[in-house]
């Protein structure tokens, strides 16, 4: 849909700052995962893979093997590559076989998907003995840009202090009408659309890494934003609200986590 790649697209926007130009936060959470593993000989799984671009970052970067997962009819349409594949599927429950995959990758995808705790439980299944996990899942529903939406920018937690009606009178006090395109209804309309972003909060992406035998875990943490931001007007109104700053500060949530080789049967 295009209002999920404009999303894509501002959240790169907004968490890159022009002074790390031209490398992308898209290429530089790549090169980290490539850096864990030997990738010339690794069967890649991009989860997320979107319509290619981070499918591009492991061809580049020497993977010997990428596969694409994403459920939007148009996953892979920006980039074929003979060493690519694509696969229109659910992280919540793929038909890839077990063991599969030296690493598993995901980027700025598991905010979107409705089953946290599945989607990592697949993961796990689909990584090889000694494989790489890599997730960087953001900005989480309860940050203050979990919207994904760059009309809103200096404008955090519009879509946790107010309901529909309320966030496009809040737009139109401040002069917000939309983006790309995009009037402020469709614009709003897409960001409380729980089809779209999962809506957890932050704690449920810790507990869901928590409970998977297979792998051993050495970052499984949540990225704060400054508790100054709190001090924002619509900060002010999350935490009357009732909303405290546990829920509302964590940005990112970080997993780098390797698959545990499988015990030898016993004799």
């Amino acid at each position: 849909m295009r209002l999920q790649q404009l999303a894509r697209k501002v959240l790169n926007r907004l968490r890159s700052p022009a002074s790390e130009a031209p490398k992308s936060y898209n290429r530089i959470n790549a090169e980290d995962a490539a850096s864990r593993l030997s990738l010339r000989d690794a069967k890649v799984l991009v989860v997320g893979a979107n319509t290619g671009e981070d499918c591009r970052e492991f061809i580049e970067l020497g993977a010997r093997e990428v596969h694409g997962l994403d459920v939007i009819d148009s996953v892979g349409s920006a980039f074929q590559h003979p060493r690519v594949t694509y696969h229109q599927e659910s992280i919540e429950n793929s038909s890839l076989p077990s063991d599969s995959f030296d690493l598993v990758y995901s980027f700025a995808t598991m905010e979107h998907v409705p089953d946290v705790a599945a989607g990592y439980s697949e993961m796990a299944r689909l990584l090889k003995p000694r494989g790489v996990l890599f997730s960087m899942a953001s900005p989480l529903w309860y940050s203050p840009y979990g919207h994904h939406m760059g009309c809103f920018q200096g404008h955090p937690w519009v879509h946790v202090a107010f309901d529909h009606a309320g966030v496009i009178d809040y737009a139109k006090a401040n002069g917000i009408d939309g983006e790309r395109g995009h009037s402020i209804e469709d614009i709003v309309n897409y960001m409380l659309d729980p089809r779209y972003f999962n809506m957890k909060p932050a704690a449920e992406y810790v507990a869901a890494l928590q409970g998977l035998p297979d792998l051993t875990v050495s970052e499984n943490e949540l990225l704060r934003e400054d508790e100054a931001l709190l001090g924002h007007p619509v900060g002010r109104q999350a935490l009357a609200l009732g909303y405290t700053p546990e829920q509302l500060l964590p940005v990112t949530h970080r997993v780098i986590a390797g698959k545990r080789p499988a015990r030898p049967a016993r004799r």
